[in-house]
């Protein structure tokens, strides 16, 4: 850590004594149709003085779409874009560093009556999603905000969670609760494409972990939805993350170098030929610094020791007419073992997980408002948790969990532009999904080994959407929409009405409505847990091969406010009733909606029917300041409410239940001389705890082991959650490259957020463990 430190003040020290020189950098970029991604030819760029509003610099859209600003000053730059017959867009205080080139992708909405032009600024739509289906409770994220947020490390589920309506589930992973949901109700895609958990050491059927394969280096701005998402979208109950790839710069190469507690990362991006300059390539590459080091020689003490490596890629072959072919990859290794015990009986216990996802797909423009995009792809997934004691040298296992999954996708969507005020889209995508559940645990009670899984199987799920919107006038949109999905393992079918409506019924103020039925499948081990019959005789039965899907109704009302160009006001309030969720066919409060909450994930799980109910409601306030003369902050609060009923017909309290969330966030970016400047970012955050269900000291104590009291089942929480996020960012623009250093102190007050809960034998009593304390996160970056 001192060399580290070391490190950062030589640089301090060498960066302030190289001379000051007028530095300038390419500004690339593509303007497209919002709908139909068609290239507006001719289309007008220009950067401009916001305090004179004068023209800089300018230029047009070329034949495909392209357009190219050369030599322009790094800092702070702010762009207009303008097209006869579309809304004009205004980008404000994009950051244009050295060490590389700056490529957009700027979508414009064509207007629907033709008046003297409508002065639009980005800053007023940046919080609206890329997806102009969606209506409500959806926005779009830049890489910026992975990267500028306190507590965020570069990880889009841990920056969304300063969202309104959104809250980790523990300090340790990024699973996140969305509006009292289950975490496991989240969809990740990637590219268009469903896709497994992108995150190191997530367990088998959930949606997060300690840390994300996503590399923010890669991402492009995406979308993260949290309610009553549009038609295209299924299989989720809770939210969507739609994560895009940017596309490699296909003019010049450029490395980028860093190092932190993610690991240490090497990327690369440019043509793959210098005489023809269309197809490009991006790839990262990440090692864990932790076991680099200890390889190295360094002791850092640590008894167990976290390993893992992940590559995400991106390549892009530009075709005729604007159509492209683009491979997309992500692939990530991790393990962590750990040894423990005595002289006579030692303990080994360890974790390896791999993931893998291919992909390709094909756009093509069948003309300038048709388009059909296709793609296939192949994930693969594979989690090994043992656990083994070695008694006189003799080796025996007390736990094994071994899982394999591949799923096989095919999906194509079918976009068309009807007329300004018509758009149609429609599409379909299959999963074939191949796994195989394996384990083994050791019953000292009938000195035998037992399994809950032991299955090689596949199933089929196929979905399809069609959505329309009709824009009725500038001010006033609707969206519909059907989604379809079915599965061959019980043939059950579900038909999903979507709608949204937007009305904008003053220049500064828009109301919005939307409504989705939305529906999800089991998770897969769920169908074929077995129930054991006769211990003695074994003889498995499998009681959830029926279950339906779960299903939900959202319905959200939504208020926007401009009180000026940079500033916001959003009130948002929604009822959410889910049904047909499984709980216990026999008299009990347990229920799959709490699923997700803790590690004991197969307990209750078999012989379950759908009669489970639940509702979550709330209301939700956003007060923005968009990044403006170096300021931004962002101030949520959340107060939601959310129960279930089980088979036991008593309402409860669901385990997410906090009712509040609230979040302050803010940063000041400081510009120093000679292309430098020092920025400060600070977050708090406070929530009221999860729910418990009590530990009964009594039996406890009487058994030696923990106990529960069912039957107060989540009337109490736990204790509430804050942690304060401070972040110090150096940033420095040198002739041919640019340089980051940041400090991230998480949870800078050391406070230990509850954890988990146990019976102490050893001291008869209630122990519990706290979460990680602060963590101090050291980042340095280089782009050349």
């Amino acid at each position: 850590m001192i060399r580290v430190f070391t490190f950062i003040i030589v640089f301090l020290l060498f960066s302030t004594l190289l001379t000051a020189q007028k530095l300038t950098q390419n500004i690339r970029g593509k303007v497209i149709d919002s709908e139909t991604e068609y290239p507006l030819v001719g289309a007008n760029v220009i950067i401009f003085n916001p305090n004179s509003n004068s023209m800089l610099k300018g230029t047009t859209v070329d034949l495909n779409g392209y357009f190219k600003l050369s030599n322009v000053n790094v800092g702070k730059i702010n762009l207009k874009v303008s097209y006869i017959g579309y809304k004009s867009k205004i980008l404000r205080n994009i950051n244009l560093i050295s060490g590389k080139e700056l490529i957009l992708t700027i979508k414009l909405e064509e207007k629907v009556i033709e008046l003297n032009e409508v002065k639009i600024t980005a800053n007023r739509n940046k919080h609206q999603p890329l997806n102009k289906m969606a209506v409500v409770s959806a926005r779009s994220f830049t890489i910026d905000e992975t990267e500028r947020f306190a507590g965020s490390l570069g990880d889009p589920a841990r920056m969304a969670t300063n969202y309104a309506g959104v809250r980790i589930s523990s300090d340790q992973v990024n699973d996140i609760i969305i509006r009292g949901n289950s975490p496991a109700g989240l969809l990740w895609k990637l590219e268009g494409v469903n896709i497994p958990n992108p995150n190191h050491f997530g367990s088998m059927g959930s949606t997060g972990g300690p840390i994300s394969m996503l590399n923010n280096n890669l991402l492009a701005n995406s979308d993260f939805f949290t309610s009553a998402f549009p038609a295209e979208y299924g299989n989720a109950l809770a939210g969507v993350f739609d994560l895009n790839l940017r596309i490699g710069n296909n003019q010049k190469r450029e490395y980028t170098g860093q190092f932190g507690l993610n690991g240490f990362e090497l990327g690369a991006e440019g043509p793959f030929s210098n005489k023809n300059k269309k197809a490009s390539y991006l790839l990262h590459y990440r090692y864990n610094n932790l076991d680099l080091f200890n390889k190295m020689g360094f002791n850092f003490g640590l008894t167990v020791l976290p390993i893992f490596q992940d590559v995400n890629f991106k390549l892009n072959f530009p075709l005729k007419n604007s159509s492209q072919i683009t491979v997309f990859g992500l692939g990530g290794i991790n393990s962590i073992k750990a040894d423990f015990g005595n002289d006579t009986i030692q303990s080994e216990y360890k974790i390896d997980t791999k993931i893998a996802i291919l992909g390709i797909s094909y756009k093509k423009y069948l003309n300038p408002t048709t388009r059909i995009k296709t793609s296939i792809a192949s994930t693969s997934q594979h989690f090994l948790e043992q656990d083994y004691k070695i008694i006189n040298s003799t080796k025996w296992g007390d736990y094994v969990n071994e899982n394999f999954e591949h799923k096989y996708i095919f999906n194509t969507d079918f976009k068309k532009k009807f007329s300004n005020k018509n758009y149609f889209t429609t599409g379909i995508e299959t999963e074939l999904i191949v796994f195989e559940y394996l384990d083994s645990f050791y019953s000292k009670k009938y000195n035998s080994y037992f399994s809950e899984f032991n299955i090689s199987e596949k199933l089929f799920l196929f979905q399809s959407f069609v959505q329309w919107k009709h824009i009725f006038s500038d001010n006033l949109q609707l969206v519909t929409g059907l989604h379809h999905q079915q599965i061959d393992l019980n043939n059950e079918i579900a038909i999903e009405p979507r709608l949204g409506i937007n009305w904008q019924f003053k220049a500064n103020q828009k109301i919005s409505f939307g409504y989705g039925k939305h529906s999800q499948a089991q998770n897969r081990f769920v169908y074929f847990i077995r129930s054991l019959t006769d211990p003695l005789n074994p003889d498995y039965i499998f009681t959830n091969k029926n279950l339906k899907f779960s299903k939900s109704h959202h319905f959200v009302l939504s208020y926007n406010l401009l009180l000026d160009e940079n500033h916001r006001i959003k009130i948002e309030t929604y009822y959410q009733y889910l049904y047909d969720i499984p709980v216990s066919r026999n008299s009990s409060f347990w229920s799959l909606i709490n699923y997700g909450a803790s590690f004991n994930n197969t307990a209750f799980l078999d012989s379950l029917v759908n009669n489970g109910t639940a509702e979550n409601y709330g209301i939700e306030l956003t007060l923005e300041k968009f990044l403006n003369k170096n300021l931004y902050y962002l101030i949520t609060l959340s107060l939601f409410n959310s129960t279930y009923v089980a088979s036991d017909g008593i309402e409860r309290n669901s385990m997410f239940n906090g009712n509040y969330v609230f979040n302050i966030l803010g940063g000041y970016e400081f510009e120093l001389k000679k292309h430098k400047s020092l920025i400060f970012d600070l977050k708090g955050s406070f929530a009221g705890g999860t729910r418990k269900i009590p530990i009964d000291l009594e039996k406890s104590r009487e058994s030696g082991g923990t106990r529960y009291n069912y039957s107060r089942a989540f009337e109490e929480k736990f204790s509430d959650y804050y942690r304060v996020d401070f972040k110090v960012s150096y940033k420095v623009n040198l002739p041919k490259s640019s340089h980051l250093i940041a400090l991230d102190l998480s949870n800078i007050t050391n406070h230990k957020n509850h954890f988990v809960e146990y019976y102490d034998s050893a001291k008869g009593e209630i122990a519990d463990i706290g979460q990680i304390g602060i963590i101090p996160v050291i980042l340095y970056r280089v782009r050349f």
